[in-house]
């Protein structure tokens, strides 16, 4: 039974490590394609700062698993290229929120467009069968993405 184990242990490793590397390469290959020189660390900020609405440095920092510090530093970098806004706090007229600038979400929607063209060209160079088991395991990763977000967060993971 113990070997059992290890192999499942092996085969889960094995598993985590194809997967890892699949999405880097993916991932590469649509950063490189975007059209954008807007660096990762910038982009999930910007994609944060619209999911979370006019949002504070802290909360922003916490949210994206960073100090404040290197989150300050991001958003500096975004708000030199126009991508955000500062902004009051309307519960807090000490404080300063971030939000996305109109210049931003057009870079968010020019970047999210052109990564959607790209890969609707390559999965139409996918054969049916290969097609039906992207579309199937689109569900599963969502779900893996899910329990990622959770872990991040230190929610427990089990269940649903």
């Amino acid at each position: 039974m113990r070997v059992a184990s290890r192999e499942q242990a092996t085969g889960s490793v094995e598993e985590a490590s194809g997967l890892r590397v699949a999405l880097v390469r993916i991932h590469r290959q649509l950063r490189a394609r975007s059209g954008s020189d807007i660096t990762l660390s910038q982009s999930s900020a910007l994609a944060r700062i619209e999911q979370e609405g006019p949002v504070r440095l802290g909360t922003l920092a916490e949210l994206e698993g960073t100090t404040a510090a290197t989150m300050s530093r991001v958003i500096d970098s975004l708000a030199d290229r126009q991508l955000i806004e500062r902004v009051a706090d309307p519960l807090d007229g000490r404080a300063r929120l971030v939000q996305l600038s109109p210049e931003g979400g057009a870079l968010l929607r020019g970047i999210r467009t052109r990564n959607t063209e790209v890969l609707r060209a390559a999965l139409d160079e996918l054969d049916d069968e290969e097609r039906r088991v992207v579309r199937e395991a689109i569900p599963v990763l969502e779900r893996l993405s899910d329990r990622l977000q959770a872990l991040e967060r230190h929610e427990p993971v089990g269940g649903t």
